[in-house]
């Protein structure tokens, strides 16, 4: 019994040496003093970075010699890894410190000045409607010279000139606000005199829906022919009719109303009596009004557009009334143009005056050869001859026409015209016309046209000889003579 006590504390013994021996060598770098003995020993011109040689060792370092190599290589690998004393390496939560207290320097506010606050020294920026506004310039020029011969006993050639400056400034504020203004110089000779023709502002929200205000213009049924083709001389519909006040648009539907301009007041168009010979009142004041309402009706690219359009002057009975339908319609190669008029004057009268209109403007086109006609018909029923008392928007109560061309190129096109009229609006008048020529169109690039042509003019028709034939021609006095007619227009748009 006592021989096995002796025989553990003999094996109790052996273990502890064993342990103290293998301790120093299983954690050499966590003893901070035997660290500071080594870096001590190095010597003073040995660079930091290079290894330091081997520390004295006590005694129970001696006694194993094996177990001292891998003290020394793990305190040299230690050693290495270990940074420059000049470069400080910060441990991820004090560099997290940093970036958060540099952020919170830059986001906290700058206190200003007393002048910066009052803003006495700085101009107010402008506002961003302004940096984003749009200006535009766009127009039209056409000047024109006609040249005619009459065969009478003279023989003379007699010239004219037609020239026309229409301009307009756009301005566009953002994408819902826009405004424009128009001057127009029109008329004959060579230098017209130019006119303010209006302004208006315009506010569209989005593309089915705008709001306008200002100077609008309202004209229905125009002609495609090149004769009638101005709808403020002459239209199957109505004429332009100006006024200032306001529009809505809406869904293809355009309703406006507003009073009329001076142009076409006739209670201030500088007429001192009415249609009866009755003088009007001593404060002869503008004081009509106008109201226009139209639906455009696009399905698979055919149109129809009804409209109406009342024009009251407040003097008893004097008002217009317009109604009708604007149709284009196209099949393939084919397409027409049509228009339904109707034209009252005195509505309010038991009997009033009442005018029907009918155009149809025929097209055919294949390839380089285009065919395109038209026939236009009144029917008037007033006995003074006139469609309307206030406007004569009808130019005749009868033509027809018909040209064809040929287009040669992008730059040349060649036709032949011929045309039939009536030059008057009383069907009991006979005086007729037969109108047959050349047309030219040239165009050498987009935006420019140059038109030139030459007529005879044959008159038909027993009227013509008469002295007082004049006071039923509508059109224009060709007399009873053959005509040669001649012009160039040139148009150009920018």
């Amino acid at each position: 019994m006592k021989s096995m006590k002796l025989s553990a504390i003999v094996l109790g013994l052996a273990a502890a040496s064993a342990f103290a021996q293998a301790a120093p060598t299983a954690a050499p770098a966590a003893q901070p003093a035997d660290s500071a003995k080594t870096e001590a020993a190095q010597p003073a011109e040995q660079p930091a970075e290079q290894p330091a040689a081997a520390p004295a060792t006590d005694s129970a370092t001696v006694a194993a010699p094996k177990a001292e190599e891998p003290k020394t290589e793990v305190a040299t690998e230690a050693k290495a890894e270990e940074p420059k004393a000049e470069e400080k390496v910060e441990a991820p939560a004090e560099k997290a410190k940093t970036e958060e207290v540099a952020k919170a320097d830059e986001s906290k506010p700058v206190e200003a000045s007393l002048i910066d606050r009052l803003n006495i020294s700085k101009a107010d920026p402008a506002p961003e409607s302004k940096k984003a506004m749009e200006f535009k310039i766009s127009g039209q020029a056409e000047f024109d010279t006609y040249v005619n011969w009459k065969n009478d006993s003279e023989q003379d050639f007699y010239h004219t000139f037609w020239s026309t400056v229409d301009l307009d400034f756009q301005v566009k504020f953002n994408d819902q606000w826009s405004a424009q203004v128009e001057i127009e110089a029109d008329g004959e000779g060579s230098m017209p005199s130019l006119h303010y023709n209006g302004a208006f502002i315009q506010f569209q929200p989005n593309e089915n829906l705008a709001f306008k205000l200002g100077d609008l213009t309202y004209s229905e049924g125009a002609f495609n022919y090149y004769g009638y083709i101005d709808p403020a001389e002459n239209a199957a519909g109505m004429v332009e009719h100006d006024v200032r006040g306001l529009e809505v648009d809406f869904y293809g539907l355009q309703f406006g109303i507003g009073l009329t301009r001076s142009e076409t007041d006739y209670t201030c168009d500088h007429q001192n009596y009415d249609m009866n010979g009755n003088p009007y009142p001593k404060d002869n004041v503008c004081r009509s009004f106008d109201i226009h309402g139209a639906y455009q009706f696009d399905i698979a690219g055919q149109m129809l557009r009804p409209y109406v359009h009342y024009q009251n002057w407040q003097e008893g009975e004097e008002n217009i009334f317009h109604a009708g339908l604007d149709a284009a319609l196209e099949f393939g190669p084919f397409a027409i143009h049509a228009v339904y008029g109707l034209h009252k004057d005195n509505i309010t009268n038991s009997q009033p005056d009442m005018t029907h209109t009918f155009l149809a403007e025929p097209t055919f086109k294949v390839a380089n050869v285009s065919i395109k006609g038209g026939f236009f018909y009144a029917y008037i029923n007033e006995d003074d001859g006139n469609p309307t008392v206030h406007e004569p928007e009808i130019p005749e109560y009868m033509f027809a026409y018909g040209e064809g061309d040929i287009k040669f190129n992008e730059v040349i096109t060649l036709g032949l015209v011929g045309e039939l009229h009536t030059n008057s609006l009383s069907e009991n008048t006979d005086l007729g016309t037969l109108n047959f020529g050349l047309r030219s169109y040239f165009t050498p690039v987009d935006g420019l046209e140059v038109t030139a042509f030459a007529m005879g003019i044959l008159p038909m028709g027993d009227d013509w000889e008469k002295e007082d034939h004049a006071f039923n021609v509508s059109t224009e006095d060709y007399g009873e003579d053959l005509n040669l007619k001649f012009g160039i227009e040139a148009v150009f748009s920018f």
